[in-house]
């Protein structure tokens, strides 16, 4: 993939969803006293299997209407009514990553915002400590898509967050956001994505592993492949015997539209087309087979299942399990 279109219906980048990401593509350093005062960490634990899978609440962010493509205006307001919404009102969105942990193993799936969103997010390494994780003891990262609220948390002030781990990223994804002949063809409200790819990249450089379409990862990680959002964008499947958890990162992001209406979009899709093809792929399997899904932009804890209704989806928000 050569072209990089994120300018579909003007990009409104001076609304607020626009805002903040246009924001979270600088690569501003992590800075961890700016959010002192943010609320207290927010974790859920589930298992799979002998996995334990915590997700945990970097943040969230509110994304203007403007951004949503291929739903008309009252389809937007009739979604976010149904979901209890003001519709006068950006669409709020969480952060979510997800940390596994099985013996001396610390895998993370996506690593949060950062200090790119302000005091609305940036909260991973807080909420790591509150699990007794430090930075130190994560020994692999696994990245859904290089967008800047999933790989803003892995650089600091002193470089990269985490000194002890490899970081896995689709082989696709990161020719893509690394790719200057691709950077320098892009919109400028677009550059500071490419920016802080770059850095991460150059971060990571020893201790990065690229993967292909689905690959098994060990230790009960396997990736999918789920081209659209960006060019290698990719859920992770979690399993244990026959217990299994797909970590689906955006394909599916907006809980109160995309499952009612699956070929809606974001802005921000690289390919509009391809991310709706693939998220109709996705529900369908996750609906046949039964499987529960967690996203990263989902109400949180953002894991439930996906039933078909009315010709589409619906979300159904998994019961708390305590464990």
């Amino acid at each position: 993939m050569t072209s990089f279109d994120l300018s579909r219906r003007g990009l409104i980048l001076g609304a607020a969803g626009g805002a903040a990401l246009l924001a979270a593509g600088r690569p501003h350093p992590l800075q961890a006293a700016a959010h002192a005062t943010a609320p207290l960490p927010t974790f859920y634990d589930r298992m799979v299997g002998n996995l334990r899978v915590t997700t945990l609440l970097d943040g969230y962010f509110k994304l203007d209407q403007n951004l949503v493509t291929n739903l008309g205006d009252e389809q937007i307001a009739e979604g976010m009514k149904a979901a209890y919404l003001d519709p006068a009102n950006p669409i709020p969105l969480a952060i979510s990553t997800h940390v596994i942990r099985q013996g001396d193993q610390v895998s993370l799936i996506d690593a949060g915002a950062g200090g790119a969103f302000g005091p609305s997010a940036g909260r991973l390494l807080t909420s790591l400590e509150s699990l007794g994780v430090a930075p130190e003891d994560v020994t692999r990262i696994v990245l859904t898509h290089m967008h800047p609220d999933h790989i803003g948390g892995l650089i600091g002030d002193n470089g990269p967050v985490f000194p002890n781990a490899s970081l896995h990223v689709s082989e696709t994804d990161h020719a893509f956001w690394t790719d200057e002949t691709i950077a320098s063809g892009a919109p400028e409200s677009s550059q500071g994505f490419f920016a802080l790819a770059r850095a991460v990249s150059e971060a990571y450089t020893q201790r990065t592993e690229m993967f292909g379409d689905n690959t098994d990862l060990g230790g009960g990680l396997t990736t999918l492949a789920m081209p659209g959002h960006t060019p290698g964008h990719s859920g992770v499947r979690v399993s244990d015997g026959s217990d299994q958890l797909i970590i689906w990162g955006d394909s599916t992001a907006l809980a109160s539209l995309q499952f009612s209406h699956p070929d809606a979009g974001i802005a921000f899709d690289a390919d509009g087309v391809q991310a709706a093809e693939t998220r109709r792929r996705v529900l369908d399997m996750v609906v046949a087979d039964k499987i529960a899904v967690a996203g990263t932009h989902l109400p949180f804890p953002g894991i439930g299942h996906v039933e078909e209704k009315d010709g589409a989806y619906a979300w159904v928000p998994e019961e708390w399990q305590h464990i």
